[in-house]
């Protein structure tokens, strides 16, 4: 299951490796198997994550700007009234990080790309649509009495002293995200810009990835703890919505992370990542 399903981009075993013969003995599920992990989309297509998560942010503003007609009748009322409520300009900050971050990725997207065959499990592809899409909702889903009360207009823009948790859970988005920036763009270079040019895959050695292999995720991670903390209801201290998310997010890298280590350790030996961690350091 693992490596029909799991794998993908440089890490996914091909359809003829010695992992599918050791599956002869049951050979009908085998076949149903291989035929399912046989659909395969571009491992480009992860761009399409981050228009999904663009164009709906772009959507919930337009949606803001005209008095939430959409966003405060989506939740049922007996619902959203019983709950704690985000504050609008909460759900604005939200917005605007989680806008912020789907804009980063896209652009990442594009200026570090490099051309390759690698494709993914065309159910990868449609659960990231599905959870970014979700996501875009998540920013208002606490927030839907607030939503309700308010009227947009230009004193929202307005510029006022952070409380402490907003301006620390800002400073970890930022921290985060410069992290993952970094260690993409480095990701980037070590692979050739030519497709004709045969270059092996190094083994990272920029100063992020010396406590764990794939430091770039446990940055990931961070932005979905600052987005539960920006977000988190009055009297909560996080949005158990973004939570959600964050396990999510926490769940699906970790697994990834986990083949990423076994990877590296099967080309470059286990001695050379013997000291690095599979995602966060001193956790996992």
């Amino acid at each position: 299951m693992r490596s029909r399903f799991l794998d993908y981009g440089a890490r996914s075993v091909p359809s003829s490796s010695a992992q599918r013969e050791k599956d002869a003995a049951s050979k009908k599920t085998t076949n149903v198997l291989d035929s399912l992990a046989d659909v395969q989309v571009p491992h480009s297509w992860f761009t399409s994550f981050y228009y999904t998560c663009v164009s709906c942010s772009i959507l919930w503003l337009v949606d803001y700007t005209l008095g939430s007609p959409v966003a405060s009748h989506l939740i049922y009322p007996s619902i959203s009234t019983s709950r704690p409520s985000m504050s609008f300009p909460q759900v604005l900050l939200t917005w605007l990080a989680i806008s912020t971050q789907g804009s980063r990725r896209l652009y990442e997207s594009y200026a570090f790309a490099r051309p390759s065959q690698s494709t993914m499990w065309v159910a990868h592809w449609a659960l990231g649509i599905y959870f970014y899409s979700a996501l875009s909702m998540a920013v208002w889903v606490e927030g839907v009495p607030a939503l309700r009360k308010h009227t947009f207009n230009l004193a929202d823009l307005s510029i006022s002293a952070p409380s402490l948790r907003t301006l620390f859970s800002l400073c970890l988005f930022a921290m985060a995200s410069g992290i993952q920036h970094d260690c993409h763009a480095y990701l980037a270079s070590l692979k050739p810009k030519d497709p004709v040019v045969k270059s092996e895959y190094k083994l990272p050695a920029h100063p992020a990835f010396n406590l764990t292999v794939t430091p770039h995720y446990a940055a990931e991670c961070m932005i979905y703890v600052a987005f539960s903390l920006l977000a988190a209801p009055e009297g909560c201290w996080a949005n158990w919505t973004m939570v959600a998310a964050l396990f999510f997010v926490a769940g699906n890298l970790g697994v990834t992370a986990h083949g990423t280590h076994k990877w590296y350790a099967r080309r470059y030996g286990r001695k050379a990542v013997g000291g690095r961690w599979r995602m966060v350091p001193f956790v996992y």
